[in-house]
């Protein structure tokens, strides 16, 4: 039997799986951001492993709540702009980003 995948593992396969459907159903199927998506993917779920049943995952020792991300930081990254994200790191020192 196989050790069951970490909950990272298990959250990564459900978003590249939405990641996936939302392009099919905007019908983006010949994209490169597709394709890199499918690769994604596939490498996901040979690493979670066939047998997986769907549920169990490794528990995290980790007890800290993570910090979420905004949606204008993320555009952030992906636009380049360093400013904004340098900014939204060092805005808060109480929590631990």
């Amino acid at each position: 039997a196989r050790i069951p995948p970490s909950k990272e593992m298990v959250t990564s396969l459900h978003s590249y799986r939405a990641q996936k459907q939302k392009l099919e159903d905007h019908n983006e199927t010949s994209s490169e951001r597709y394709h890199r998506v499918c690769y994604h993917l596939e490498n996901a779920e040979a690493e979670v492993g066939a047998d997986w049943d769907g549920v169990t995952a490794l528990e995290d020792k980790n007890d800290k709540q993570t910090v979420v991300m905004p949606d204008y930081i993320a555009r952030a990254v992906g636009t380049g702009d360093i400013k904004s994200v340098l900014r939204w790191i060092n805005a808060n020192q109480a929590e631990d980003r």
